[in-house]
């Protein structure tokens, strides 16, 4: 495997929006509360005392921001610092700003452990909310009856529209993390209740750091896609906002997919067995890149519906190469669609050159075909069909090497190159911060 140091720094820049600066240097200070309070519980110093201590230092920062703000917003701000003083159950936003001009949001609370374990630690990021991708995401959710009708027509039973089990979906430019959210592999996007109880098993709000997301691609699946994948179709040449808005179609469909279809599986199989998480990914994969297609002649025009299949495919190359098949269920998931694509002559291996090659109408083919498939998995709760495909090419569990059983070499190749960057960190440059919140920056 590559080298855990392996990292790339990238410069991100991130405009403040106006009258929000100084605010913005309180939620920093909240921040180093919050890893304080992340650092206690890994070294096993936290203890409710201390606990409590932080915390009130921390909704004190936050209390002493609303003078920056007037009228309804500092009204709003108000009550959301006196909702965090309470104590929370969950991750938080706490916005401050106007939602129309524009404005910022701290989001805090506690995350699972990226490692698993089902441990929960103290986690925290802000960012300046990014408007530029409502339509994009307005435009596809306006298609979920659609993507369902498709879906349904696709399989032979009734594939319900999610409607409102969806999450909502908001974009935000991080310009800084703290916490389990501040770890060597930074996350995308989160997802949380929306501060009610009542949505906490739902999760009925997801937040998308754009700006991460996008840089990430930039950084890693590019570098990948530039070495390993024969003529990537220009990846490298797309702009920022095309690169975000591709990632963005590609990840809603992904959470959408979640919600699709009927999940007999699920009743059959503890939601916690291994094997029903990879799946569950693999299925919302799939439904993500067979509902693209039905989006060719409006978000996905002029040739972006050949670019998201690359997109695609290069982030499915940089799952595959994070490693730990049996432990995240993500990278689980790219290493059984690869197998599966590879058998379908969808992907190929140019040994002469060292390239993947990317086939797109046998690629559409397979994506048809194994969406179908697996949507038919969940509705019929069929346990030893489900176990089989997750073993169908070997045991997904690691060898002595740390790789599937029967990985193929192609795959080892991409996995132990150490020339290719692993990580990506994030050196935040940020304007309009005030001179007295610049001495609270991270």
């Amino acid at each position: 495997m590559p080298e855990p140091n392996n990292t790339v720094t990238v410069d991100l820049p991130v405009v403040l929006p106006k009258d929000t600066g100084g605010i913005a240097g309180y939620f920093s200070e909240a921040l180093r509360y919050i890893d304080r309070l992340y650092q206690s519980e890994l070294t096993g110093g936290i203890t409710p005392s201390r606990e409590n201590t932080l915390w009130k230092g921390l909704t004190d920062k936050l209390s002493q921001g609303s003078g920056y703000l007037a009228g309804p917003e500092r009204e709003a701000y108000e009550a959301g610092v006196y909702s965090v003083q309470k104590g929370i159950f969950d991750l938080y936003p706490l916005f401050a700003g106007n939602s129309n001009s524009g404005g910022i949001e701290l989001i805090i609370g506690k995350v699972f452990s990226s490692g698993g374990g089902g441990k929960r630690f103290y986690a925290g990021a802000a960012g300046v909310f990014n408007r530029n991708f409502d339509n994009t995401i307005k435009e596809y959710d306006s298609r979920l009856p659609l993507f369902a009708d498709k879906l349904t027509d696709l399989q032979g039973s009734v594939v319900y529209s999610p409607g409102k089990q969806v999450p909502e979906i908001s974009c935000i430019d991080v310009f800084s993390l703290a916490g389990a959210l501040d770890v060597s592999h930074k996350p995308i996007c989160i997802f949380y209740s929306g501060g009610s109880k009542e949505n906490l098993s739902s999760l009925s709000r997801m937040t998308v750091f754009i700006n991460l997301y996008a840089a990430r691609f930039k950084a890693l699946t590019e570098t990948i896609a530039r070495r390993y994948i024969n003529a990537s179709g220009g990846l490298e040449e797309l702009t920022y906002e095309d690169t975000a808005k591709l990632l963005l179609i590609w990840l809603r469909g992904h959470d959408v997919g979640h919600f699709m279809g009927t999940d007999c599986l699920g009743k059959a199989m503890s939601e916690l067995d291994r094997d029903y998480m990879i799946l569950h990914e693999l299925k919302s994969d799939m439904i993500a890149l067979y509902n693209m297609r039905w989006l060719a002649d409006g978000l996905l025009a002029d040739g972006l519906l050949k670019q998201a299949y690359l997109v695609s495919v290069a982030e499915m190359l940089r799952y595959i190469r994070r490693g730990g098949c049996y432990i995240h269920p993500d990278t689980g998931s790219a290493y059984l669609t690869y197998r599966m694509f590879r058998d379908k002559g969808a992907i190929g291996f140019d040994e002469k050159t060292g390239r993947f090659q990317v086939d797109l109408k046998l690629f559409e083919d397979a994506v048809e075909e194994c969406a179908g498939r697996l949507i038919k998995l969940f509705s019929d709760g069929d346990i030893l069909g489900a176990r089989g495909l997750v073993n169908s090419w070997g045991r997904l569990a690691p060898e002595k090497d740390g790789l599937p059983q029967g990985c193929p070499d192609e795959l080892r190749l991409l996995m132990t190159d150490t020339d290719l960057p692993f990580y990506t960190d994030f050196n935040f440059s940020v304007s309009g911060m005030s001179s007295g919140a610049r001495k609270a920056k991270r």
